[in-house]
């Protein structure tokens, strides 16, 4: 087999043109602390194993020949903090992923044709990899920040059996010293120690779930539909990209107008839910899930052209549908939301969606 070296200076080149300007090797230990940490997380916070507990902490019991672990970091930059026009709001990190996802299946290529095993993307705990690798440090919000990149990266992994030599080096745990601004800023107060993050705690965790979202939860979603940033934005680390922030280009924005949106669910417009999934995956644009998340981010709105839509969609058959458009008919308010309230009300018989009609009630004038 070729020269390992080679093949890693060609890893490194080839990332480049691929979008991966910074490219870590580490070698295939168990990630011991791993274990430790999701307990302690679980102590803390009953939603984390839904979260975390998929994380497998040795690779060897992905690959028993796993020799090395190959880290690659895409960097991006970041949406503004509220989109314009009635779109609701979405992570410019769950666009870039799939492509970046793409690329590294291109990147794993050079190993694999080699006569090497891979597994690309493999459930490993990603930021723990990035930072043994030596690509990266913990921030308090628990992401990884990449030098000039901060964190407005994707972490993508390769496992393979080929013997590549590695970059683990000492460094500090974090650069964050004294600063807490995202720990104060967080919303959700998510954010409860050095890098320890709640993930059932967290804004993201709420986003496009088939579940009842609380309402005080709904509130701090905004319009928001799919990721939160708000840790990364505050960041003074990051202030060099995030200065940088734009708007997605027209054909990333319109799927995300909010109105024809809904409008596009209620009818089961596969061309619009196919529109949507393109940019942020099938697995969140489900369009049950995508159906409740529109509603809420309708409901922080308050605009009185989506009443026509909630009243439609208060009649869905999926419990958690109905009570969040009436939650959202009574944030908007008006007679023609009472109205509906009240007769959907007569003929609702589960107890959590009566208990949101009533509320709603109880809030129009």
């Amino acid at each position: 087999m070729e020269n390992v070296d080679i093949i890693k200076a060609e890893l490194i080149g080839q990332g480049k043109r691929l979008g991966f300007p910074l490219i870590g090797f580490t070698d295939a230990r168990p990630f011991d602390l791993w274990p430790e940490a999701v307990e302690g997380r679980k102590k803390a916070d009953s939603r984390a194993e839904k979260f975390l507990g998929r994380l497998i902490p040795d690779p060897k019991d992905l690959m028993p020949e796993a020799r090395a672990i190959v880290v690659a970091i895409h960097p991006y930059l970041p949406y503004p903090g509220e989109f314009p026009g009635g779109k609701a709001r979405y992570s410019a990190h769950y666009a870039e992923y799939p492509e970046a996802r793409k690329a590294v299946e291109e990147l794993a290529g050079i190993i694999s044709r080699r006569g090497y095993k891979v597994i690309v993307e493999p459930p490993l705990p990603a930021k723990a990899v990035a930072y043994r690798a030596g690509v990266g440090t913990f921030g308090k919000n628990g992401l990884i920040y990449a030098g000039e990149y901060g964190s407005w990266l994707t972490l993508h992994l390769i496992l393979t059996d080929a013997p590549l030599p590695c970059d683990s080096q000492p460094q500090a745990l974090s650069l964050c010293g004294g600063c807490n601004r995202c720990r104060q800023a967080c919303p959700a107060n998510a954010i409860v120690d050095d890098g320890v993050v709640l993930p059932g705690r967290c804004l993201r965790a709420y986003m496009l779930s088939s579940e009842l979202v609380p309402v005080d939860v709904r509130e701090k979603l905004g319009t928001r539909l799919l990721g939160c940033d708000i840790c990364q934005m505050v960041c003074p680390r990051n202030n060099r990209i995030t200065r940088q922030a734009r708007l997605p280009e027209d054909g990333r924005l319109q799927p995300f107008d909010l109105y024809a949106l809904i409008g596009a669910l209620i009818e089961n417009d596969k061309e619009s839910i196919e529109a949507v999934a393109s940019l942020i995956g099938k697995n969140y644009a489900r369009p049950q899930r995508l159906l409740s998340g529109a509603i809420i981010a309708a409901g922080n709105f308050r605009q009185p052209q989506f009443v026509p839509l909630l009243i439609k969609t208060l009649k869905h058959p999926h419990p958690p549908i109905r009570a969040h458009s009436a939650w959202a008919l009574g944030k908007i308010g008006g007679k023609e939301a009472m109205e509906a309230l009240a007769y959907a009300l007569k003929g609702e018989t589960d107890e959590r969606v009566i208990r949101e009609i009533e509320g709603a009630l109880g809030t129009i004038n």
